[in-house]
């Protein structure tokens, strides 16, 4: 009974799942895998797979020559929705010790069949960071340098940080710049100095971009031909051609340069998307 296997324990269901990943991906499990990896008791691994077994075995069979359970084309996961990612570990051949559902700690590792592009790195000062979001934490002032791409210049402003927003590829704050006297976002990573936050008085306006919520409503293009279209439906699982964002209205413009929604329009690869027009 010491070696009974309880679903609900989370160190248990950790294992299941770990069964069931490799049954899905790989498709194929043995109790050397539970060994390897979570380095239990045979016995315990022996139970692992009773309980997973009674729990999702209607598609399984083992195969007595190879002492392992194999999936059938049937198999369903129950303990999880699939993800590529999950899997990808498994491409160096190391069974179940390998899987990591962080795939981007295997980038720089040797692998022939795995691969992906690594954008220019945009980070941030960690100095900055951290006093930005103290001064989030706390709803004090910092000073900082900040360097404006819009403006051509660098000034040092005092800010009131009132959120975070990540835009798909770097980190703002959304602040009042008492400077300026408005709600703006500030890129962290142009932040070049700042100063320990202090306590600012008086009250700032309602930050309405921040707090309006609209709906992009997109459109497959019309410009594409039918299996692009169909292709581009799939590979965002829509059931139509229509899509719709809701969006912080201080953030549209960043999903509109993410989709690449602009007036500019090519010949050889028109946009995947455009807008669509608002029901009347």
């Amino acid at each position: 009974m010491a070696n009974q296997t309880n679903e609900e324990n989370w160190a248990a269901r950790e294992r299941l799942r770990a069964v069931e990943v490799l049954l899905w991906w790989r498709g194929w499990a043995g109790r050397t895998d539970l060994l390897e990896r979570f380095r239990l008791s045979p016995a315990q691994a022996s139970s692992d797979f009773q309980k997973y077994l009674e729990l999702n075995g209607s598609q399984i069979i083992y195969q007595t020559s190879r002492k392992r359970y194999e999936a059938t084309a049937a198999f369903k996961c129950l303990l999880h929705v699939p993800r590529l990612e999950e899997a990808l570990s498994l491409l160096g051949g190391t069974g179940a010790t390998g899987l990591r559902t962080d795939w981007a700690d295997q980038v720089g590792e040797k692998n022939e069949r795995l691969e992906r592009l690594q954008l220019p790195l945009r980070l941030a000062n960690r100095e900055v960071e951290r006093l930005v979001f103290m001064a989030l934490l706390s709803g004090q002032g910092v000073r900082v340098n900040y360097h404006s791409l819009s403006s051509d210049t660098s000034e040092w402003r005092v800010l009131r940080p009132a959120a975070l927003a990540w835009d798909g590829r770097r980190w703002h704050v959304r602040a009042w710049c008492e400077t300026r006297q408005g709600w703006r976002d500030f890129v962290i990573g142009r932040i070049s100095e700042a100063e320990w936050p202090q306590p600012v008085t008086g009250e700032v306006p309602v930050d309405t971009d921040w707090q309006t919520w609209e709906t992009v409503r997109l459109q497959v293009n019309p410009a594409l031909g039918e299996s692009s279209r169909e292709a581009l439906k799939m590979d965002y699982s829509l059931e139509n051609d229509t899509i719709e964002i809701p969006v912080r209205r201080s953030m549209k413009h960043y999903l509109m340069a993410e989709l690449f929604i602009a007036t500019r329009e090519s010949p050889t690869l028109p946009a995947h998307f455009v807008l669509q027009d608002p029901p009347a």
